[in-house]
């Protein structure tokens, strides 16, 4: 077994990336209206085969839609309320390993959100049933501190919203009191994770979305659940029990970067969008700019803060700027690429920063990040995934 070093976020598999604001993106199956159809937009993480593991996770209560690219989080009710289907991260006493997953609770020791009642959804991204080898999902589940009042349901949806014009509650394996393994330390919270099976897909629709569904009543007394090695298109795995020391499983394929955007489009894509992006590194801002807040390309080219190919020395190492020609320098046609807001981003700067390497200009990145901005500058952010070369 291979060690999981690569840089691919949660494991995962895309077997159709594709933005929404691309409009030559193909319409794919089951989108039209027709079966299984939930509208005309392309979904903008579509997979046909994946696991995801959520081995990307290195901090406590980042929300799912945050963590990985194509998944939906909505609060149905409280309405205002701030809690999701979050990251964590638990050390077991008994083994003292640390498992990496999802979970979700309406638990409160405060006792401050008595009287609220909760539902909220997970979604997953878009499921390539049509296309799909074997046309099955399954998940791991797992609970701490039982109580009558929350319970966790599966849907299988047209649509990545809790209203979808077409849901189906599923009857699926659940962990529960007479279902879950026994913890021999009576200082474990969490029991232990219970296997859904394969669940058949067969028959509901050409692209489906998976919701999980949380309904609980706040306070001192709420069920935690948690969910674990999702997967789609493949037999359910056995539970991978994190941070032991072992190889860790295979990664699934890579991102299909062929349908990378230009960076034209990329420029045109909303805020906070999720893209792929493909183009040259042409520039770069450099270290310790004379601001951090650019109102324009031409205020920092002026300033004399940014540095093109021929400059004399490139000190830039946070970031770099990519277009679709490789002699650009009008900055209005460049996005950035941040090399240093996570772990994939950090990745990525050791093989594309300027600083010290020249040669790198004209050099081709592929990256799939959130569109937002780094010094008020159109960029791609929080990287999950990149490719260097064509």
């Amino acid at each position: 077994m291979r060690k999981f070093a690569w840089i691919f976020m949660a494991a995962m598999t895309v077997a159709g990336f594709s933005a929404c604001s691309n409009s030559d993106d193909d319409v794919l199956p089951g989108m039209d209206g027709g079966n299984g159809g939930g509208g005309t937009t392309t979904p903008s993480v579509v997979i046909t085969d994946t696991i995801y593991q959520f081995n990307n996770i290195n901090d406590n209560y980042i929300p799912i839609n945050d963590l990985c690219p194509g998944w939906t989080h909505e609060i149905v009710s409280p309405i205002g309320d701030d809690r999701s289907w979050q990251s964590a991260k638990f050390t077991s006493d008994q083994t003292g390993i640390t498992e990496k997953y999802i979970k979700v609770t309406s638990y409160d020791s405060s006792n401050e959100n008595a009287g609220k009642s909760y539902d909220l959804w997970m979604i997953s991204p878009a499921l390539n049933v049509k296309d799909a080898a074997n046309k099955v999902f399954s998940f791991y589940s797992e609970y701490a501190f039982w109580a009558e009042t929350a319970s966790l349901e599966v849907y299988v949806l047209n649509e990545p919203k809790s209203t979808a014009s077409s849901k189906e509650k599923l009857d699926v394996k659940i962990a529960n009191p007479e279902n879950s393994p026994l913890v021999d330390n009576a200082k474990e919270k969490y029991k232990g994770w219970v296997a859904s099976g394969d669940i058949s897909l067969e028959g509901k629709g050409d692209v489906v979305y998976i919701g999980f569904r949380y309904q609980g009543e706040g306070g001192t007394s709420a069920t935690t659940y948690c969910i674990d090695d999702f997967a789609f298109g493949r037999a359910q795995v056995e539970h991978y029990l994190g941070e032991s020391g072992g190889d860790t499983p295979e990664p699934t394929p890579d991102v299909d970067w062929s349908k990378a955007m230009s960076v034209a489009d990329a420029l045109a894509a909303a805020e906070n969008e999720i893209i792929s992006v493909k183009g040259y590194i042409v520039g770069c801002i450099k270290n310790k700019p004379s601001d951090t807040s650019f109102a324009s390309f031409a205020e920092a080219q002026a300033a004399g803060d940014i540095e093109w190919a021929g400059a004399a020395e490139f000190t830039g190492t946070s970031q770099v700027f990519i277009a679709d020609d490789p002699n650009e320098t009008d900055g209005t046609k460049c996005i950035l690429i941040r090399l240093n807001d996570n772990d994939v981003a950090r990745d990525l700067r050791n093989q594309a920063q300027l600083a010290g390497n020249p040669d790198r200009i004209g050099m081709v990145i592929y990256a799939q990040g959130s569109r937002w901005k780094h010094y008020s500058l159109p960029a791609v952010t929080k990287l999950s995934a990149y490719k260097v070369g064509e």
